[in-house]
């Protein structure tokens, strides 16, 4: 069994990786970037000669196919993908990666379909639009998509590609929707900002965060469990999941990250503007099929990360370059 992780360089990406690792695995990644750092404070350098590493473009239909043919890849995790700023910025290249990367991805799921057993893949829940569109309570998988960024669109288009590889090819998935994932890794993005707030308080700095109101917080760990849960799953049809770990108001989680590290009290601050997405999701559907799964806590996805964190410091590898950009 291969299992093939595009987009491996990311976050989300070097956790899977570490999770087929630590269950014996050799994944083959696939990932237009040429330096793995976030995989290597994640799963550790001595464990990267266990990892298949290909350079290559997921916006190049052949060089995906080839890859899935070659190294015999019984299933895919597909994670490549723009985020929010860099689609709003090009829109144009943020659809050839978000949509088209995936077309591809399941193109190449299509001709090898006697041994691509399913595919896995990342939606948003940045396809719901902003609380009031919703009512109260949290968003339920079955919400109406009404997205406010091109990144939420592209998403949207994506599900419904997987619908169509389903009811046409019969190929099994399974698409994930969270909200503001946090942990080691977590670097970019707005919704970034928790995990880099939670980074500058162990560097001694000073951090705002660029958005306030209330959002579902998820633990990156949690997150690539979803991803393996599905991967060995033998559900059949197109399937999409929210995704919930805890809903929290931003000021409070800026509370939590001073108490349980004090030396940055008074530190993290932010500013009280919502960002256009849910505030809670709820992920029945996700539970029912491929749980019950454990939730990490708030509180303690903060104390692991902030250990991480002066871990790496510790060790002289904490990278806080992305810092800089958000100052």
């Amino acid at each position: 069994m291969a299992t093939l992780v595009t987009g491996a360089f990311g976050c989300i990406g070097a956790w899977v990786v570490k999770q087929l690792l630590d269950a014996g695995e050799r994944p083959v990644v696939y990932d237009l970037g040429d330096d793995p750092w976030r995989m290597r404070m994640i799963v550790g350098p001595e464990r990267l000669k266990d990892v298949t590493m290909i350079r290559g473009d997921i916006a190049d239909r052949e060089a995906v196919a080839r890859v899935v043919g070659e190294r015999d890849v019984t299933r895919i995790i597909h994670l490549a993908a723009w985020q929010v700023p860099l689609c709003r910025q090009d829109p144009s290249r943020g659809a050839l990666v978000n949509v088209v990367g995936t077309a591809n991805v399941f193109e190449a799921a299509k001709a090898h379909r006697d041994r691509v057993a399913r595919v896995v893949y990342f939606s948003s829940a940045a396809v719901f639009g902003p609380p009031p569109l919703y009512g109260p309570g949290p968003v339920t998988d079955d919400a109406p998509p009404k997205p406010a960024t091109h990144y939420g669109v592209y998403k949207v288009a994506n599900e419904e590609t997987a619908r169509i590889y389903w009811e046409e090819h019969q190929i099994p998935s399974m698409g994930f929707r969270p909200l503001s994932v946090y942990g080691p890794g977590r670097d970019f993005g707005l919704t970034a900002d928790p995990t880099l707030a939670m980074k500058a308080a162990v560097l001694g700095r000073a951090f705002k965060i660029r958005w306030g109101g209330a959002t579902d917080l998820i633990y990156t760990d949690d997150v690539a469990r979803a991803c393996i849960a599905a991967a060995d799953s033998r559900l059949d049809g197109a399937r999409v999941y929210n995704l919930h770990g805890e809903s929290a108001r931003i000021q409070d989680l800026a509370r939590m990250i001073e108490e349980a590290w004090p030396g940055a009290r008074g530190s993290i601050t932010h500013v009280e503007q919502p960002i256009p997405f849910p505030a809670e999701l709820a992920d029945h559907a996700y539970q029912r099929d491929l749980g019950p799964q454990p939730r990490t806590s708030l509180r303690d996805g903060i104390r692991k990360t902030l250990d991480a964190f002066a871990a790496l410091q510790k060790a002289g590898r904490l990278d806080a370059r992305e810092l800089e950009t958000v100052a």
